[in-house]
C-alpha cells in the first residue's frame, strides 16, 4: 500500500497529471543534434530549474528531483516505472516549470533533458526485471456483483437485489470494484445474513421472519433439478440435499470442491433436520445460506498454487480466469458454457470465441453501467438539480446507447473523440434542435459537425461538468476543462493550493460579464495560472453549450468567445477544437486502455503496468482501434492472464503453506 501511495502521489503531483507518454517522449523537431548527454549534464539542469522546488525534506508535491548519483537514478526508475516517462512528458510539453516562474529552460536545455530521459533512463526501467502481472488479491464481490451472483445462482427474477440496503461500496481509482477499497464490516456481515435468508427464502418459497412467504416463483426451483427423478422418503432425505449441494456449491464457489468441503457445510442440512422437522427445503436452504456466507462466495479467490512466500509469478487457473472474465465483462459468475471450458481445460484455446459470445450477450450491458457509468462519472446524473427527470434519463440514455453501440457495432474507440453521430429520442431531440424526432424510441442520427461531435458534446457530459446549477444555466469552464483532461486523456490536476479561495459565482445574482470573463479573472493569481492555463482551454472551447447542454451563441447577452490554444494549436469554434482533440489519438487510447485494464483487474494501474499497456495499446492500434480489439488484447495480456503471490519471511511461509494446505487444494478439473 505505500509503494502505491507513493506511486499515485508522484503521479498527481508531478506533474499534475501529466498523460503517459513514453517509452520516448517528444523532442523538438527542430532541436539541432546534441551531444550524448550524462548524467552531469542533467543533473546540472535539474539543479538549475528544478530542486529548489522538489528537493529536501518537504520537496513540492513530495516529488524529488535531486539525485545523488547514477545508481540513485537507476534504483528510482526501476523501483518507479512510470516516474521519469512523467518527467518527460511535463518537459515535452511545457508544462514544468509552472508558466508563472522567470527561471525556466529553454527548448535546447529541455531536449538535453529528454534525450538523458529516453536514452539513458528508460530503458533501465523497461529492462529492470521480469514482467510483473501484479499481486494476487481477495477481491470481495461488490454491492453489484453480489446482487447480479445471487441473482443467478438462485433463479430468482431479473428485478431482484439482493443488496438493495447494502452500504454503498466505497471507489477507488475510479471504479467501484477496486479491491483496495472493498473492505468487510460487522454491518456488511449482517447484511450478508439477511440477504441471503431472504433470497433463500424467496426461492423456495419458504415463510420469513415476518410470517409471510412469496409464491410469485414456482414450486420447483431449479437449484432442485438434480433430484428432480428421485422420490424423496425419510432414509434418502439427506442423500437428496448432499446431490443439490454437489452441483450447487461448484457454482456459488466458482470452482471444484472437494469431498470435506462438502461435508462442512452438510452439517447445516443435519442441523436442520434435527432442530426444523423434515423438510427437504428448509434443509437445502441452510445449506445454501451457510454457502452464501462463506468467504469463497463473498470474495473472488485467486489463490497462490504454491504458497511458499517467494512472490513467485503464477499463471491462473482455468476456473480463475472464467471468474475474471465474467466478472469483468458481465459482473456476474460464470455461467454454463464458462464452467465447461474450465472444466474440460480448453477455456484459454477459445478464449477469443468466448469473449465474442460474452459481448453478443444482454449481460455486457453491464460494461455500460459499471465500467462506463463510473469512467464517464454519469451514475449520478440524476441527481443534477433543475433539470426534469425525462430530461435527464434522456440525457444518460443517450450516452448509455452510444457506448453500446459502439460495443455491439465493434466501433473505434475514437467515436469517442469525433464521432459525427449520436442517439436521441424525442425528449433529447427537442433539447438538441432536431427536428421530426417524437416519442420514446431511440434513433441514430448524424450529427452537424459545426454544433456537435464525440462524447463530451453530449448533453449528459455538459450538464454534469455544470453542476452545482442555477436557474441562469451557468457553466463551469473549469469543471470541464477537468473532466476532459482527467477522463479522456488520463492526466490528474492537483487539487487547488489551500490558501486560494474559490471562485465565488452566485446564482441569486445578475452576471455581469460572461462566464468566460469571470473565470478568467482566477488566473491571473500566478498560483493558479499553472494548472488553470492547462484546465481552461478545453472548459471554454465549449462555452457554445449551456449548463444543459443546449447550443448558444451567447452568453449573458454576449457573444459566446470559444476560442483559445492548446499545446501551441490555436482554436476559434467547438469544430476546431474536437479536430485539435481528435489528432490526440495516441494520448487517449493509452488513457482508455488504462481505465478498461484498472476496471478488468479490479485494482489501480500502476508503474510495473506500464509494459502491459504498451502492448495492448500497439496492439489496439494496429487493429483500427476496434473496441473489441481492446477486449481480446486485456483478457490475453499477462496481467489478466497472471498474479504475483506474496512475499513473507521464513516463518510466515511456513504458516501459509499450513493453511493453505488445509484450507484448499487447488483443483482445475
Amino acid at each position: 500500500m505505500k509503494k502505491r501511495a507513493v506511486m499515485l502521489v508522484l503521479g498527481a503531483v508531478l506533474l499534475g497529471g501529466a498523460v503517459l507518454s513514453f517509452p520516448h517522449a517528444a523532442v523538438s523537431a527542430d532541436a539541432p543534434v546534441l551531444a550524448k548527454p550524462t548524467f552531469a549534464d542533467a543533473s546540472a539542469l535539474f539543479g538549475k530549474y528544478c530542486v529548489s522546488c522538489h528537493s529536501g525534506p518537504t520537496p513540492r508535491a513530495e516529488v524529488v528531483l535531486k539525485f545523488q548519483d547514477e545508481a540513485d537514478v537507476r534504483a528510482r526508475a526501476s523501483a518507479h516505472y512510470d516516474f521519469f516517462g512523467r518527467v518527460a512528458a511535463e518537459l515535452s510539453q511545457n508544462r514544468m516549470p509552472p508558466a508563472y516562474v522567470k527561471n525556466r529552460p529553454t527548448q535546447l536545455e529541455r531536449d538535453l533533458l529528454l534525450s538523458w530521459i529516453n536514452n539513458d533512463v528508460l530503458p533501465v526501467a523497461a529492462n529492470s526485471g521480469r514482467p510483473d502481472p501484479g499481486p494476487f488479491v481477495l477481491h470481495r464481490l461488490n454491492n453489484r456483483e453480489y446482487a447480479n451472483t445471487v441473482r443467478e445462482l438462485l433463479y430468482l427474477p431479473a428485478d431482484y437485489n439482493a443488496a438493495a440496503d447494502f452500504p454503498a461500496d466505497e471507489r477507488g481509482d475510479g471504479f467501484d470494484n477496486n479491491s483496495d477499497t472493498l473492505t468487510i464490516s460487522p454491518v456488511l456481515i449482517e447484511h450478508y445474513l439477511g440477504a441471503a435468508e431472504n433470497a433463500v427464502n424467496k426461492a423456495f418459497r419458504l415463510y420469513g421472519a415476518d410470517g409471510r412467504r412469496d409464491m410469485t416463483l414456482p414450486a420447483d426451483n431449479p437449484v432442485n433439478a438434480p433430484v428432480a427423478n428421485i422420490k424423496g422418503d425419510f432414509a434418502n432425505r439427506q442423500g437428496r440435499v448432499r446431490i443439490v449441494i454437489e452441483n450447487f456449491l461448484p457454482r456459488a464457489w466458482r470452482r471444484p470442491v472437494t469431498k470435506e468441503e462438502v461435508d462442512q457445510v452438510m452439517k447445516f442440512a443435519a442441523l436442520s433436520f434435527t432442530h426444523d422437522g423434515e423438510s427437504f427445503d428448509k434443509a437445502t436452504a441452510l445449506v445454501i445460506r451457510a454457502a452464501l456466507m462463506s468467504p469463497e462466495f463473498l470474495f473472488r479467490m485467486e489463490r497462490d498454487p504454491t504458497a511458499d512466500g517467494s512472490g513467485k509469478v503464477f499463471q491462473l487457473n482455468e476456473y480463475q480466469l472464467a471468474s475474471r472474465l465474467s466478472y469483468f465483462l458481465w459482473s456476474t459468475m460464470p455461467d454454463d458454457a464458462l464452467f465447461a471450458e474450465a472444466k474440460a481445460g480448453t477455456l484459454r484455446k477459445n478464449l477469443r470465441a468466448q469473449v465474442a459470445r460474452m459481448l453478443k450477450d444482454p449481460k455486457s450491458e453491464s460494461l455500460t453501467r459499471d465500467f462506463l457509468g463510473q469512467w464517464l462519472e454519469i451514475r449520478s446524473l440524476e441527481q443534477t438539480p433543475n433539470v426534469k427527470p425525462e430530461l435527464l434519463a434522456a440525457m444518460k440514455g443517450e450516452t448509455e446507447h452510444f457506448f453500446n453501440s459502439i460495443i455491439q457495432q465493434d466501433s473505434s474507440i475514437m467515436d469517442f473523440l469525433n464521432a459525427d453521430y449520436t442517439y436521441v429520442n424525442g425528449t433529447l431531440a427537442a433539447h438538441y434542435g432536431i427536428p421530426g424526432i417524437t416519442g420514446d424510441a431511440w434513433q441514430r442520427v448524424k450529427l452537424d459537425p459545426r454544433q456537435r461531435g464525440g462524447i463530451f458534446t453530449q448533453a449528459s457530459i455538459l450538464t454534469l461538468t455544470s453542476k452545482p446549477l442555477g436557474e441562469g444555466r451557468r457553466t463551469s469552464p473549469v469543471v470541464r476543462g477537468k473532466w476532459i483532461l482527467e477522463n479522456m486523456f488520463g492526466q490528474t490536476i492537483p487539487p487547488p493550493p489551500p490558501n486560494v479561495p474559490a471562485l465565488q459565482v452566485d446564482d441569486g445574482k445578475e452576471l455581469k460579464g460572461t462566464v468566460r470573463q469571470i473565470f478568467e479573472q482566477h488566473r491571473s493569481n500566478p498560483i493558479c495560472a499553472g494548472c488553470h492555463a492547462r484546465m481552461d482551454p478545453y472548459g471554454f472551447a465549449l462555452e457554445n453549450y449551456d449548463g444543459y447542454g443546449m447550443w448558444r451563441l451567447q452568453d449573458n447577452h454576449i457573444d459566446v468567445d470559444a476560442s483559445g490554444e492548446i499545446n501551441g494549436r490555436k482554436f476559434t469554434t467547438p469544430m476546431e477544437f474536437r479536430q485539435i482533440l481528435g489528432s490526440r489519438k495516441d494520448d487517449f487510447r493509452r488513457a482508455f486502455i488504462r481505465k478498461m485494464l484498472g476496471y478488468a483487474l479490479g485494482r489501480g494501474i500502476q508503474g510495473f503496468d506500464t509494459p502491459a499497456v504498451n502492448q495492448i495499446a500497439a496492439a489496439v492500434q494496429k487493429d483500427n482501434d476496434r473496441f473489441s480489439s481492446v477486449i481480446m488484447n486485456i483478457v490475453t495480456s499477462y496481467p489478466f492472464d497472471n498474479a504475483r503471490g506474496s512475499v513473507m519471511n521464513q516463518p510466515q511461509q511456513a504458516e501459509g503453506a499450513r493453511l493453505q494446505k488445509a484450507s484448499y487444494t487447488p483443483a482445475n478439473r
